[in-house]
């Protein structure tokens, strides 16, 4: 997972935490913000992970969930801890965007070269989908596109 910390780091992260170190995630997180940060955001949908976002926030911030969780996965976290802080948890359709809006902007931002987004899509032909899902399961890509194959 380290490309994908450094490609992080390429589009602007300030900071990055390797799970491989044995660090527990918050705990490397308020090294970094004592307090807790305003927003975290979790695209994995690992219960584990979510979790551990949200006992990274600080108060009145909010965890912004996209990552689909297996079913019957209950919410993250313990229910007086949110309160206390005044947390919330919310749940992200499709990027809760106007894509009428949103698309043109990113497309200005990306022919502005501010947003190389085709570092991350590897497209590969459909008959190497195998091959495709371990990358993506590796690491190594971030974004699978599926292409015909040619005749």
């Amino acid at each position: 997972m380290a490309e994908r910390r450094k490609l992080a780091e390429d589009f602007g992260a300030t900071h990055t935490i390797a799970p491989e170190e044995g660090k527990c995630f918050s705990e490397a997180v308020r090294e970094i913000v004592p307090l807790g940060v305003d927003n975290a955001f979790d695209t994995s949908g690992v219960p584990a992970v979510q979790a551990s976002a949200l006992a990274s926030l600080g108060s009145k911030a909010t965890l912004g969930l996209v990552g689909i969780s297996p079913p019957g996965t209950p919410l993250p976290g313990e229910v007086n801890n949110v309160m206390t802080f005044g947390q919330s948890i919310r749940g992200i359709i499709e990027g809760d965007s106007d894509p009428d809006e949103f698309l043109p902007e990113l497309i200005g931002y990306y022919k502005a070269g501010k947003l190389p987004f085709d570092k991350l899509v590897k497209t590969y032909p459909l008959s190497q989908i195998n091959q495709a899902i371990h990358d993506q399961h590796a690491g190594t890509c971030v974004k699978v596109v599926l292409i015909p194959d040619k005749n």
